[in-house]
């Protein structure tokens, strides 16, 4: 720091280089200070890296009002007391900033003003500046100027996350949030139990997210994923894990109006019946997925094999734990129109037994889940095939 910061001799002010004055500069220079978009697996070590921006907010105020851009930028909340409490302030001081009064200066609202406005009668320059320093006293000044500074934040969040958030009235204050917030593009909501159709409601509106994550969050319906299709066309992730209420109706409305979704999961335990070939059929045909997730879903050979044909090399991660109807044909498939595929996840599908297709999956590098019944029925073949296979499962 001492090469961008000095002190002049003469008059004590100080100068800095022309870089670090420039707004688009430092805000490169500060991003590499920032983490990146929380994740499932980083949202902690995302919180912890977001100190070292801290700093940054005493060097100056171009320094103050970059690092505080990038700070509100991905906002997060886990499940923590004190994480609800700080959500619920920062709740109250996005909703009731305001931004500040604009004056129109046409003519037509110049002449209401002469009109409505009485003309003052002559005072002296005394009473007036006395009148003048109490309505403009330094309080209202700083609260001012704090709103408008949150007003200007605000605009540059596009990340929202709520983890495991179970409190009953979290609905409110989120409702109330979604309406500030017109530049959201990404919106994780990890099982929270009470957010609700309504709650999503403000936050689609816009129509700028590109990813939803609401795993978990089993209150939502096929009403409020319908607004997604609805609204958010350029969707390209979108994770309903354990969201048993959603069914083929929405999932299909997804497919036919969000061609760029790459990611999807509506894998589930209960509820198998809602997602099948009706709408699944329809993603491989007109989205370009690459990750599915269709864990314990009513799925059959047909659909994967609709699924293999249609996006055949474009499919690298696939998700069918459970899926008791699948049988030998559906891994055949995927061997021979799959060729980029990483991960096949197949645990408790007890009617596949091609272990030949398998072992080629295996050769491939292909990482696999199987139950220990599919683990050891792989292994009694592999030895007497007199072949060795090493069955990797995908990290979670």
């Amino acid at each position: 720091m001492r090469y961008l910061f000095r002190k002049q001799q003469g008059n004590h002010s100080s100068s800095s280089h022309l870089a670090v004055r420039l707004p688009e500069i430092v805000a490169h220079i500060l991003s590499y200070l920032a983490a990146s978009i929380p994740h499932d697996d980083n949202h902690r070590q995302y919180k912890n890296t977001c100190g070292y921006l801290y700093p940054c907010l005493f060097v100056n105020h171009l320094w103050h009002d970059c690092a505080q851009r990038l700070l509100w930028r991905h906002v997060l909340f886990d499940d923590t007391k004190a994480d609800y409490e700080a959500f619920l302030r920062f709740v109250s001081s996005v909703v009731n900033s305001l931004p500040p009064p604009r004056l129109s200066t046409t003519a037509a609202a110049a002449a209401a003003l002469a009109v409505a406005v009485p003309i003052p009668k002559p005072r002296s320059n005394i009473n007036y500046m006395a009148e003048v320093n109490a309505q403009y006293k330094p309080d209202h000044c700083i609260e001012q100027a704090k709103r408008i500074r949150v007003d200007r934040y605000r605009h540059a969040i596009r990340s929202l996350t709520l983890r495991k958030i179970k409190e009953t009235n979290i609905s409110e204050p989120l409702e109330a949030l979604g309406r500030y917030l017109p530049r959201l593009e990404r919106l994780d909501m990890y099982i929270c139990d009470y957010v609700t159709n309504e709650t999503l409601q403000r936050f689609i509106s816009f129509g700028k997210l590109t990813y939803i994550s609401l795993a978990g969050c089993f209150r939502v319906t096929d009403d409020a994923i319908l607004k997604v299709a609805q609204y958010c066309r350029d969707l390209e992730h979108l994770d309903l894990r354990a969201c048993g209420m959603v069914s083929d109706v929405s999932i299909a409305a997804i497919a036919t109006c969000c061609p760029r979704l790459r990611h999807l999961n509506v894998g589930r335990i209960r509820d198998r019946e809602r997602i099948s070939i009706q709408s699944i059929g329809l993603i491989a045909v007109y989205t370009q997925v690459a990750v599915l997730g269709l864990a314990g879903c009513n799925i059959d050979d047909e659909c994967m094999t609709m699924l293999a044909k249609h996006r055949n090399a474009g499919l690298e991660r696939i998700s069918v734990n459970h899926c008791h109807r699948l049988t030998n044909k559906s891994i055949r498939a995927f061997v021979r129109y799959c060729c980029n595929m990483t991960v096949f996840e197949m645990k408790e599908c007890h009617c596949i037994n091609d272990w030949e297709s398998v072992a080629e999956l295996v050769q491939r590098k292909v990482l696999l889940t199987l139950c220990d019944q599919q683990n050891r029925a792989c292994t009694e073949w592999a030895k007497r095939k007199g072949r060795t296979m090493d069955v990797k499962a995908p990290s979670k």
